[in-house]
């Protein structure tokens, strides 16, 4: 095994790790509905001579989970008579639709409104949340396990390294 070998091990077990534990917030704080954002965290990575990388990917509405929306952003003007779709109040009535809701389109619209006037997530949905976060699931798995995931990359057989790197050296 070469010194590139065991740094491509270690980074796959760091990635994993951290997809594991990525994956574990979200549903810790209650965002599991279809599972499709935690099914979808990927990671590829990049290693070149200076540096390794892991990147990781998921679906577009990630950032808008661990961000939250401000009340001012939520894409809702209360109906006026007139009809008319949108993106927004069809995403929480498929939402509303699968929790069971009678009225999934009257339940949209009361989501809608306490969206603009709280913002996302609101105050209530702290309740679906196990570990009391709604937000922040990527930067609080990261500054939580970054001393643990340099640990599992610092695990890589050291003597075994140590001679790789004197074999190197004595063919200079």
């Amino acid at each position: 095994m070469d010194v590139l070998s065991i740094i491509e091990k270690q980074s796959k077990i760091v990635a994993d790790f951290f997809q594991e534990e990525l994956k574990k917030e979200l549903e810790a704080q209650g965002h599991r509905d279809t599972g499709n954002l935690i099914d979808s965290i990927n990671y590829e990575i990049l290693i070149d001579s200076q540096e390794v990388n892991i990147v990781f990917s998921y679906l577009f509405y990630g950032d808008i989970v661990n961000d939250g929306v401000p009340a001012a952003n939520i894409p809702f003007t209360p109906p006026s008579g007139r009809g008319g779709t949108s993106k927004y109040i069809e995403a929480l009535k498929n939402w509303a639709r699968r929790r069971g809701f009678k009225k999934p389109l009257s339940a949209a619209f009361a989501i809608a409104a306490k969206h603009k006037k709280e913002g996302m997530p609101t105050k209530n949905s702290y309740q679906f949340s196990n570990n009391g976060r709604r937000k922040y699931w990527k930067s609080f798995t990261l500054e939580t396990y970054l001393p643990q995931s340099l640990e599992i990359f610092a695990s890589a057989d050291l003597n075994e390294l140590i001679g790789i790197i004197l074999r190197q050296g004595e063919d200079l």
